[in-house]
């Protein structure tokens, strides 16, 4: 797609069009999500309780996590193939070809956007990061983390912002109503994270909406997910083996770990970093640099 030229309503149109493919009434998009996210419920509770019975610990913890996580990838993909009779690769992405520069390139570039967020918060607020470096649990999370991470948040952004997003536009096909309502869905799981309980209900719905919509935006006006799962799975990444927060919904070995995590000041980090991330991507494009 040619970035110069295109606008959010325009890729919205290209990657909610491949929905008219296939086999895509209503029901079967929500048939196949219930069935779906039923059996991936089933098979964590079942998974976490063998897990627990191994002496690992928190590594055992996020092994099983993940896990979860490899069986929503292979639902959601027997479901877009079998049940939606539907292409793979039109799931991920409305080019001739999964672009894997592109999901490089969104995490590189909300890596660094990370990093200046951490350093920022660090000048302002000295003393909130405290090393909590412990080498040889580190290489252990370090590694899991390069292994799993990417599935993981790639499970997200292909139930997410694919399965669930292009079904929500075949109900509309504006891009914002779109990306709102698969955000929602987004925010609902997320509610029972250990965070939420300790910062509050209605400031974690608020950020964990805000990046849903992100992720989702940024999908819709790339009309692909390469972006979005690249930026994803850098974000997640960073906090698990870099700067992680008290009460955390993953077990982390981070070298830098923070015991007084402000929810506000994560909001608004999240506000400006989405805004530099699409900025770089879409706005430059309009100046006259593509990013394709």
């Amino acid at each position: 797609m040619d970035h110069k030229t295109s606008t959010l309503r325009s890729s919205s149109a290209v990657f909610f069009s491949v929905t008219d493919l296939g086999r895509n009434g209503w029901w079967r998009y929500v048939l196949g999500a219930l069935v779906l996210k039923t059996v991936v419920l089933v098979a964590s509770i079942v998974i976490s309780a063998l897990m627990s019975q191994q002496s690992l610990g928190d590594v055992s913890e996020f092994v099983a996590t993940h896990v979860d996580f490899m069986l929503l990838i292979l639902g959601t993909w027997m479901l877009h193939v079998f049940w939606h009779r539907r292409p793979w690769r039109t799931l991920v992405t409305t080019r001739h070809a999964i672009s894997w520069r592109r999901i490089f390139q969104g995490a590189a570039v909300w890596g660094v956007i990370m990093l200046c967020s951490v350093g920022i918060e660090s000048v302002l607020f000295p003393g909130r990061y405290v090393w909590t470096f412990d080498a040889q649990r580190w290489l252990l999370f370090f590694m899991l983390a390069l292994l799993l991470t990417p599935l993981q948040c790639a499970a997200e952004e292909l139930f997410f912002r694919g399965y669930l997003l292009q079904a929500f536009g075949r109900i509309s096909r504006h891009p914002v109503v779109a990306a709102s309502l698969s955000s929602v869905m987004f925010t609902l799981p997320h509610l029972v994270n250990p965070e939420v309980t300790a910062n509050g209900m209605w400031i974690m719905v608020v950020t964990y909406f805000t990046m849903g919509l992100f992720f989702a935006l940024v999908a819709l006006r790339d009309a692909g997910l390469e972006l979005s799962i690249g930026a994803h799975t850098a974000n997640n990444f960073f906090l698990i083996v870099f700067f992680s927060y008290k009460d955390s919904p993953l077990p982390t070995s981070a070298m830098f770990t923070t015991q007084a995590y402000d929810p506000v000041f994560s909001w608004v980090s999240v506000v400006v970093s989405s805004w530099v991330f699409y900025a770089w991507f879409f706005h430059r494009a309009k100046c006259g640099v593509s990013r394709a």
